[in-house]
């Protein structure tokens, strides 16, 4: 038996080695690949000789083919728990442990970058072929890395302006009062680690495109043919509801590219993490996995892809509540009682600061906070006075809202109050003000795609879906 098991182990590496020559890459990155995917064998990652692994048949620089028909629930291959790259499997992993309470205060991603950053720069690293083929910063062309001028010009008003202002700060940030402290307390211990602020950046942008998180609360059953399973802890208390666990890096399976009707799917063992098939694959079929139920601001953000409209079924457009604030305004609100209305949506923390409202296929996702906004914008100066004088709405006010207002679904806009639909029409106008173009202007490049840079293309994909989804808006108030 353990010979015939080692022949067949041999076979696999063999076949999966010829599937690597065959790819249409340089001698380098075949090589790497070549590597990679005998450490992969080494490991027992039990490659199926079903797929192939490469740049032929893939979307982008690498992914993962059918070669061979494959049945739903078919295992793809496994990730053994002890190649993840996490802290705890590095060598670094009691200095982190040390520190992992002060490290993680702002950022749950800084152990895992410093592990990175000194598995990338340690020679001996039981990931080397892993690293040596990603990250490839050529490859990882996210928004933080555009200029300024760029992001404004393809991404304005879609979230991920904003976004990338943000990590740009944060980065900085934890550059300066995370990482640089950190490595000069372990100077003997990390005298290899030579890093600067863009290293690190480069690394943020691996982690950000690459890096997988386990839900915690989740258990995870094994069938009879031994593939395990999601199954999330039935509990009525949130806090027991699936909190997301630190990222991680999983070889392999990062390499497997996303689309919302994905085919594959990655389940979390207690020894290993598994990749099986979603559904039949067809041979020559491209195998994906999934992200997640994420829109395209999302992956335009975190990945620097975005799904043309209407793949993206998890599409949506993020509003800013200042928007709304502003339609209350222009349509002839008294400037002095809507600031006060502001101040006590905030004071009440119905709202805060950079507080948006997230609009899907379906309409209104935060359709209860968009409801108190609405009554409060809605008010006459008297019936704000007497909401003030109340403290809030009375209990019978608060019990009618939950029996009697419907959520604000596209199906439902057209039923409730006139003010309402007068402010949510106004907000969505003043909102498309904020692109750079237009949706007419818009669907007129999509007929340009393919002439198109890949930032361009996929920025317009954004842009597109999320004014597809206002347009939804506007004729709903309408």
């Amino acid at each position: 038996m353990a010979t015939s098991m080692k022949r067949k182990h041999e076979e696999n590496i063999n076949k999966n080695n010829l599937n690597a020559k065959k790819l249409n890459t340089t001698d380098s990155s075949s090589d790497k690949l070549l590597k990679f995917i005998e450490w992969c064998e080494k490991n027992e990652f039990n490659i199926s000789p079903k797929v192939r692994v490469g740049c032929e048949g893939s979307c982008a620089q690498y992914g993962m083919v059918a070669v061979d028909d494959i049945p739903e629930g078919y295992c793809l291959f496994q990730i053994p728990r002890n190649c993840l790259i996490m802290p705890e499997n590095s060598d670094i992993a009691e200095l982190v442990e040390k520190e992992k309470q002060s490290l993680s205060v702002t950022n749950q991603w800084i152990p895992l970058l410093l592990t990175l950053l000194f598995e990338t720069n340690n020679p001996s690293s039981k990931w080397k072929p892993y690293l040596d083929l990603f990250p490839n910063p050529d490859s990882i062309d996210l928004p933080i890395f555009w200029e300024s001028s760029e992001v404004n010009q393809l991404l304005q008003g879609s979230g991920v302006d904003a976004a990338v202002k943000r990590d740009l700060g944060m980065i900085q940030n934890d550059f300066e009062k995370l990482v640089v402290p950190f490595v000069q307390k372990y100077s003997k211990e990390l005298s290899n680690l030579k890093v600067n602020q863009e290293d690190f950046k480069k690394m943020v942008a691996f982690v950000m495109a690459y890096s997988f998180t386990e839900p915690k609360a989740k258990t995870n059953k094994v069938s009879e043919d031994g593939l395990e399973s999601e199954s999330s802890v039935d509990s009525e208390d949130e806090e027991d509801q699936p909190v997301m666990a630190p990222p991680m890096m999983v070889p392999l399976a990062d390499s497997l590219n996303h689309i919302t009707d994905h085919n594959a799917k990655l389940t979390f063992g207690k020894e290993a993490l598994k990749m099986v098939a979603a559904k039949s694959i067809k041979k020559g079929e491209e195998i994906f996995n999934t992200y997640g139920e994420v829109s395209n601001l999302h992956l335009m953000h975190m990945y620097g892809f975005a799904e043309q409209y209407p793949a993206n079924g998890h599409d949506v457009v993020e509003v800013p509540v200042v928007r709304l604030l502003e339609a209350a305004q222009e349509l002839g609100q008294d400037q002095t009682l809507t600031s006060k209305k502001c101040a006590l949506l905030k004071e009440q923390a119905i709202i805060i600061d950079d507080d948006v409202l997230v609009i899907n296929k379906d309409g209104f996702v935060s359709d209860e906070v968009c409801l108190q906004i609405l009554k409060v914008l809605a008010f006459s100066q008297q019936e704000f006075d007497d909401y003030v004088e109340r403290e809030g709405w009375s209990d019978a006010e608060s019990e009618a809202s939950v029996v009697d207002d419907s959520a604000l679904s596209f199906a439902n806009l057209p039923t409730v109050e006139v003010k309402w639909k007068q402010l949510l029409l106004r907000m969505a106008q003043l909102h498309l003000s904020h692109y750079s173009t237009s949706l007419e202007e818009d669907e007129k490049l999509l007929a340009q795609t393919n002439s198109m840079s890949s930032r361009e293309k996929f920025s317009l994909f954004t842009r597109q879906g999320q004014k597809k989804l206002l347009y939804i808006l506007l004729d709903a108030c309408k």
